[in-house]
């Protein structure tokens, strides 16, 4: 893993000053394997598969529990957390450790409520009656949401690895291929280049918009296009690239879908700043769409991070502010009366003036 005890120690600062003033005197996290970033922000570990808790003190070292003890051995050895374990019952385990730090007549945050099972937190209510349980999960995501210049190297890198991949596209994206030569070319160089974990989606027609995690075995004609949703992760953080790659030259109907998305992509982005929010950016993304006779069928952004899909999204009346250190994918989508649209996108990175774009969806 690539992060330094230096970041380590910045974001555990940050999160023990929160429990400090919300009078917390342990925290839970709580992650699966494919949301995994509640606890990989304490540990710099993810597990391949199941549930993941890790319990982080106020003061002293944290405790982490994975499924496997295979899975607790890698983590001891590349993670943060040294004191990694297995337990046949994750309930007890959880119990009986923040009773050896003192937390049953205290403050206890919980981090990533959705990923606590409903038995286990009726157990942590039942043991600690006195306890008083606190969702936090938002406070760490407002901590997640600015990077440090360590996160940021990363980030850049999974993005022109991200680029890179759309060349991929071009190779294969022709008439007589199927979604399937595409999907496989792409996991292809994914999987060669290090990427620890891919989300796509991949769509064809004539005019894309709606995509589905799996390629059917639809074979491209001329009038088709292809579109992607490109999502490496690379140690740790995602970035996210959005396509509709023409298989052979765009009807003049295409290409008008085009220029509405892409007019569109380019209003949010002026508005992309810090001191704007993010409602407003979307609002005029789909004010662009609509101008043009058109509606938005999908929400035009989201913030990334450890996952593909974090606070804040891009949405009308979200008043989230930007900051300096956000890193956030635009990808309006345009969609007719008849359900034929487009749907493109790229990732920035919000800086202190404005905002740097990290993909190009135009590298085909």
């Amino acid at each position: 893993m690539t992060l330094s005890l230096s970041e380590r120690d910045r974001r555990y600062r940050a999160v023990r000053a929160m429990m400090e003033e919300k009078e917390l005197s342990v925290l839970v996290a709580a992650s699966n394997a494919m949301w995994t970033g509640n606890v990989r922000y304490f540990s710099n570990f993810f597990p391949a598969y199941g549930y993941f808790y890790l319990i982080f003190p106020k003061e002293g070292e944290a405790t982490q529990y994975v499924g496997a003890a295979n899975s607790a051995l890698v983590a001891q050895r590349e993670g943060w957390v040294k004191d990694t374990r297995t337990a046949p019952n994750v309930a007890e385990a959880l119990v009986k450790r923040m009773r050896e730090l003192g937390a049953a007549e205290n403050g206890v945050g919980l981090m990533g409520v959705e990923n606590i099972a409903f038995r286990i937190y009726e157990h942590l209510k039942k043991e600690f009656p006195s306890a008083r349980f606190v969702d936090v999960t938002q406070d760490i995501f407002n901590m997640r949401m600015v990077k440090s210049d360590e996160e940021i190297a990363i980030v850049r890198n999974c993005a022109r690895l991200n680029t890179q991949l759309l060349g991929e596209v071009k190779k294969v994206a022709k008439v007589g291929a199927n979604e399937r030569d595409v999907y496989a070319q792409i996991n292809d160089a994914v999987w060669k280049a290090g990427v620890e974990h891919m989300f796509q989606l991949i769509a064809s027609g004539p005019f894309p918009v709606s995509a589905r995690i799996w390629p059917h075995n639809r074979t491209l004609a001329r009038e088709d296009s292809v579109f992607l949703e490109l999502t490496p992760r690379l140690d740790g953080y995602y970035t996210q690239i959005c396509v509709t790659h023409p298989v052979a030259e765009p009807s003049a109907r295409m290409k008008e879908f085009l220029d509405v998305a892409a007019a569109a992509l380019d209003a949010g982005a002026k508005l992309m700043k810090p001191g704007n929010c993010a409602g407003d950016v979307a609002r005029t993304m789909q004010e662009t769409i609509e101008k043009a006779g058109y509606t938005m069928p999908f929400r035009p952004g989201h913030s990334m991070g450890h996952e593909l899909d974090e606070p804040p999204g891009i949405v009308a009346g979200n008043g989230t502010v930007f900051k300096p250190g956000m890193t956030i994918v635009l990808h309006p989508s345009m969609m007719d009366a008849n359900g034929d649209g487009v749907f493109v996108g790229d990732s920035y990175l919000l800086t202190e003036t404005g905002w740097e774009r990290l993909t190009t969806n135009t590298g085909i």
